[in-house]
């Protein structure tokens, strides 16, 4: 019997699918189908930047990958802004989708923006720094000693990689047509040492939802990228 399974990969914010390098890596050295999608506009596609990317465009791209490339069964994984897009896939086409997995990132609600999540003093900061990028508002990336890597050189090297963020994907409403996950089963992992500022208050309602396993590493936001390890030990522990 083939117990490989499929996973799809969706990068956080600035960050595009070289991000999954070392989790998919491990992903595969198990044996399993594992695959990292850039969105347009950000990471690998960032020559693509324009003001008409949002979430539902984000959104359109990963259906479509999903139907062209004709996935069941898939794991979808979604790391910080990623979980959003993942979460938004799972509700137009939970026929393709066996787990969703959150890594760290924010349980979606019908009619909020990611701006209407987060902490108001984060989102006062951020909307101080966006840019106009080829004609786009775009939320620039962190600088380097914020990205709660420990390692300089890999810190360093994540940095170089990192581009704009369109800002619509922040403030636009969302539009879930059914609870998240749409019945799909789920998974949480939260990066709790040190927890992201962003993020924390997420971990606490999550727990209070008992249809959502919640897996706590001790690890930094960009676990991905800090502890592969670890987060490729949770994808390969969720339930078949």
């Amino acid at each position: 019997m083939n117990h490989s399974r499929t996973f799809v990969c969706l990068p956080g914010a600035w960050m595009g699918a070289w991000s999954w390098k070392f989790v998919i890596e491990r992903l595969q050295a198990a044996g399993h189908d594992a695959r990292a999608l850039p969105f347009r506009g950000v990471g690998e596609r960032a020559a693509e930047l324009g003001p008409d990317i949002d979430n539902d465009l984000l959104l359109g791209d990963t259906v479509d990958y999903l139907e062209k490339e004709d996935l069941r069964d898939v794991v979808l994984v979604g790391h910080s802004f990623g979980s959003l897009i993942a979460t938004l896939t799972a509700d137009r086409a939970p026929e393709r989708i066996a787990h969703l997995a959150i890594i760290d990132g924010g349980i979606a609600v019908d009619g909020q923006s990611i701006f209407g999540r987060i902490p108001a003093e984060i989102v006062a900061k951020r909307k101080k720094l966006v840019k106009v990028v080829d004609g786009t508002e775009v939320l620039p990336f962190a600088p380097v000693g914020s990205l709660i890597i420990d390692d300089p050189e890999l810190a360093a090297w994540t940095h170089r990689h990192l581009t704009p963020h369109p800002l619509a994907c922040y403030t636009k409403p969302i539009r879930l047509h059914y609870p998240a996950g749409n019945g799909r089963p789920m998974t949480y992992i939260a990066c709790t040492r040190p927890r992201y500022p962003v993020s924390a208050g997420m971990h606490e309602k999550v727990q209070a939802m008992p249809h959502i396993r919640y897996r706590p590493i001790e690890a930094g936001h960009n676990c991905i990228i800090s502890a592969p390890h670890l987060v490729a030990h949770e994808l390969l522990e969720i339930p078949r």
